[in-house]
């Protein structure tokens, strides 16, 4: 009798554990098949949330996040080539911004209208990128080239060499 209610008690432990793999399962995926809506308007809540001290001291990432100029909402005829323009007076610096959204943006070829896209700030004036700025652009050219290669695009090579011309400018 009691090796049944084990044998019970485990098996109701195993179920339990499936169902919540399950549950958790579903919501990673939820999260990275919902894609934004195309001209859907949507309005942001802030919510302040008190400050709370951590138990453990967190470990410092090894890479810093960049630091953001701003936030592009999308609108219709908008490209990253022109958004690049407007906030940096440079269409080439595009791939900058597509890397840091490519969570977003899974061609460079497609944006949507109410994407809202960080802008990374870049040190710009005279053409004076910083080691930083040029890593983010080789990674954003080098991940435009396999996006293109893996679509069979005409031209993918000339962002690889893109790629290579920015990461040996560090």
């Amino acid at each position: 009798m009691n090796a049944q209610r084990q044998k019970k008690s485990s098996t109701l432990a195993v179920v339990i554990i499936v169902v919540i793999l399950i549950l958790l399962l579903g919501t990673v995926l939820y999260f990275v098949f919902n894609k934004p809506t195309p001209n859907v308007k949507t309005t942001a809540t802030t919510v302040t949330v008190p400050a709370v001290k951590p138990a453990v001291e967190a470990v410092q990432p090894v890479a810093q996040a960049p630091k953001l100029l701003g936030v592009h909402t999308v609108i219709p005829r908008d490209t990253l080539w022109w958004i690049s323009d407007k906030w940096y007076k440079d269409p080439v610096l595009w791939p900058a911004i597509f890397e840091i959204n490519k969570a977003q943006i899974k061609d460079p070829d497609l944006i949507y209208s109410g994407q809202k896209f960080d802008i990374p700030f870049l040190n710009t004036p005279q053409n004076k990128l910083s080691a930083q700025d040029n890593t983010l652009l080789s990674q954003g050219y080098l991940e435009a080239y396999r996006v293109y290669k893996a679509k069979g695009k005409r031209g993918a090579e000339a962002y690889k060499s893109a790629g290579n011309k920015f990461s040996s400018k560090k």
